[in-house]
């Protein structure tokens, strides 16, 4: 397997073009499931989910594909974006652009659920986080579910089947930046970079907006075959799902 010998930047439009290829089974099968399952039943597809930090929008098609939500679709990147309307059209999906704090646009209490997946870890400013953290909190009607998964930061160093993040044994502190590898669906890798938050930080980022203190998921997959042959993803979860409600 190949690298890009420099990490590309999230926003960019070489990042959007790579991102595109990426190879998700691990999210497929980790993330979505539990994403869909903590968000529950609902009444029908009125009911309006933020998909914040959309990507290519392959959350928002599942978030629609239940037939239980209309999506708004936000991201910084308009590269992203417009894969995600090539890839991924729906007419119960707005993708928009959006600074990646702000849901101005939005009023207070108007929004029925929101979901953000491998966002919070691409962002270097605390400060941004903060920000798009408490705008999700206003816009959410009471009780409305807020389910945030991201990067485990116990599984850093770990080689899963699809990524890592961060190099073996080397131990991290809230902020730094860790190399991040990328698996993509023709076999090479992207690299890019990810930036390190303990578990203890995505709390506070949620408890200083208002929520409560989340539930913590950290989805495995069952291991097949000798326990000794297993996948790194079958011992420890690549990946950690935060619930918490308005």
């Amino acid at each position: 397997m190949t690298a890009h010998e420099d990490p590309l930047g999230w926003e960019t439009s070489a990042a959007a073009d790579a991102y595109r290829g990426r190879d998700m089974r691990l999210a497929e099968q980790l993330i979505f499931p539990a994403v869909l399952e903590r968000l529950g039943g609902g009444s029908g597809p009125r009911r309006l989910a933020l998909d914040v930090g959309c990507g290519t929008g392959a959350v928002a098609a599942r978030l629609v594909g239940t037939g239980q939500w209309t999506v708004q679709a936000l991201d910084p990147s308009a590269d992203m974006l417009g894969i995600a309307r090539a890839d991924r059209p729906h007419p119960r999906i707005a993708y928009r652009q959006f600074d990646g704090r702000s849901l101005d646009w939005l009023a207070d209490g108007s929004v029925d659920a929101a979901v953000c997946c491998l966002v919070y870890c691409t962002d270097p400013d605390d400060g941004r986080l903060a920000g798009l953290t408490a705008e999700i909190r206003r816009v959410l009607r009471p009780g409305a579910p807020y389910l945030l998964a991201d990067l485990n930061p116990a599984a850093t160093g770990v080689a899963f089947s699809t990524l890592r993040h961060g190099e073996p044994g080397v131990v991290y502190s809230d902020g730094d930046t860790v190399a991040t590898m990328l698996r993509l669906r023709d076999g090479s890798m992207m690299a890019g970079a990810t930036h390190y938050r303990s578990l203890d930080r995505y709390r506070s980022f949620l408890t200083d907006a208002g929520f409560p203190s989340p539930a913590v998921d950290l989805p495995t997959l069952p291991a097949e075959g000798p326990p000794g042959e297993a996948p790194a993803e079958c011992r420890i979860a690549p990946y950690m799902v935060l619930t918490t409600h308005a």
